[in-house]
């Protein structure tokens, strides 16, 4: 077998079986950690986490909110897993949901008359360009002046909040709030639902769609050139493949999938825009992304339960007494042990054998 041939197969089976011991081995020792922390405050440990579960998915409705909560994470840890399985670091995407949220929002508020078959659309279409050529930027620096995708994509982050501030304070500002947000959206512009009783919409189905599409792409002539390009660079070049196009075309893909979950976040569920629709899921869907082993199936996981998490946090205040701010502490603990864990695997040589930690490092 080829030296190319052990470069394609072996990272994948050992990235997705390394990353979930790694994802529950985090999950088990914070569950451990917060549970001694609750008893010493004297909060019941079990009715906190029987508290979370009826919250996250105790009824129909409840189960349908975890599931919109987990749609735009997952749709763009999606779009990020090939970039960053190339080794690009795209932190923007905050500011590409931004924009393609704001896109989709002028596309609907200028045509509000435009029935839904073909406004729908091209709400859809906007936002995904928008995030797109947002994404496109760092990219083509990235490609061309060698300038660090992670400091470009940020500096987009902020210039994103910046535009929306300014649009929000002025032209944009509804009349009717006093609040920096826009009118709402004409009533043809949202996105249908699919489960009664619930406002869990059809974006989640265009979500799950790019999972097959991810693994099919995966296991194509172009996942195989992707594999080369991020495991090794100089092997790349020695294959023909033109890092600079594909860097361009990785953070585009990126951009793409956050301009469409801001036409979703937009369109389905706030029905207006303000200056803060993307900041908390832009930058928690690179962790799910992580946690889910850049593997399309952990990373449908990986967003499940931080839905799950982050719906069910909104219910411990009434359930059992505790602050839902403790989910963002359990969040953040989680990430913090699953960072120690994958690295000190790294380090112990446990992944010696494969080149699969260049996809979370580039040499």
């Amino acid at each position: 077998m080829s030296l190319l041939s052990l470069t394609h197969r072996t990272p994948r089976q050992a990235s997705f079986g390394r990353g979930l011991v790694n994802l529950l081995t985090a999950v088990a020792v914070v569950a451990g950690l917060v549970a001694a922390l609750l008893a010493m405050v004297g909060v019941d440990p079990a009715g906190t986490a029987q508290a979370m579960w009826s919250g996250s998915f105790g009824t129909l409705r409840s189960t349908g909110e975890t599931l919109i909560r987990a749609t735009p994470l997952l749709l763009i840890a999606l779009a990020l897993i090939p970039s960053l399985r190339a080794g690009l670091y795209n932190i923007g995407a905050p500011g590409q949901m931004a924009f393609g949220a704001l896109a989709s929002t002028v596309i609907a508020l200028q045509a509000p008359t435009l029935p839904s078959a073909i406004l729908v659309p091209a709400c859809a279409i906007g936002g995904c360009l928008a995030g797109a050529l947002t994404a496109f930027l760092p990219g083509l620096l990235k490609a061309t002046w060698r300038a660090n995708e992670i400091i470009t994509t940020l500096a987009m982050n902020f210039i994103a909040v910046a535009v929306l501030g300014y649009l929000l304070t002025g032209v944009m500002q509804s009349d009717f709030a006093n609040l920096p947000q826009s009118d709402s959206l004409p009533a043809n512009s949202a996105l249908p639902t699919f489960i009664p009783g619930t406002r869990t919409h059809i974006g989640l189905l265009v979500a799950l769609l790019a999972v097959p599409l991810l693994w099919a792409a995966d296991r194509s002539r172009l996942g195989y050139r992707l594999r080369i390009f991020g495991a090794n660079p100089s092997l790349a070049r020695q294959a023909q493949i033109r890092p600079g196009r594909y860097t361009i075309w990785l953070m585009t893909l990126g951009g793409a999938g956050a301009g469409l979950a801001g036409w979703m976040q937009v369109a389905a569920l706030d029905h207006r825009l303000y200056v803060g629709i993307a900041t908390p899921v832009g930058y928690a869907a690179l962790f799910v992304a992580l946690l889910g082993a850049l593997h399309p199936l952990g990373t449908v996981l990986a967003a499940l339960a931080f839905g799950a998490l982050l719906h069910g946090g909104d219910s411990l205040q009434v359930g059992a007494g505790v602050s839902p701010e403790i989910v963002q502490v359990l969040l953040g603990l989680i990430l913090l042990a699953y960072a120690i864990r994958a690295t000190t695997s790294a380090a112990t040589g446990t992944e010696g054998r494969t080149r699969s930690w260049t996809f979370w490092k580039r040499s």
